[in-house]
């Protein structure tokens, strides 16, 4: 019996040390996409060549952005900037399909 206890606290432990580091890798990941992700002023702003260099580290970013909208810890955590950094990242595409062409 004390062993099933040991094997059921451990468990527990393990999956609050998940939970824990699933927020706050999500929390500090999101941070570094927003403040790297280029704002639709500041694109509009920039020259043809630079902004087709944002675009492509943008849309770096936005893949990441991608991989934390399969996890659904993070989803259920954090899903509201997960999905206003999604839509953000809509518009980046868009942008970068608009200046490649047909």
């Amino acid at each position: 019996m004390k062993r099933l206890g040991m094997i059921l606290a451990v468990l527990i432990i393990a999956a609050g040390a998940w939970v824990d580091w699933s927020y706050r890798a999500a929390r500090t990941e999101l941070a570094e996409i927003g403040s790297r992700l280029p704002s639709e002023e500041a694109l509009n702003a920039m020259p043809l060549n630079e902004t087709v260099e944002k675009l492509k580290q943008a849309m770096a970013d936005c893949q990441r952005v991608e991989s934390l909208t399969w996890n659904p810890l993070t989803r259920l955590l954090k899903g509201d900037e997960i999905k206003s950094l999604a839509e953000h990242c809509e518009l980046i595409k868009s942008r970068q399909d608009s200046l490649e062409g047909p």
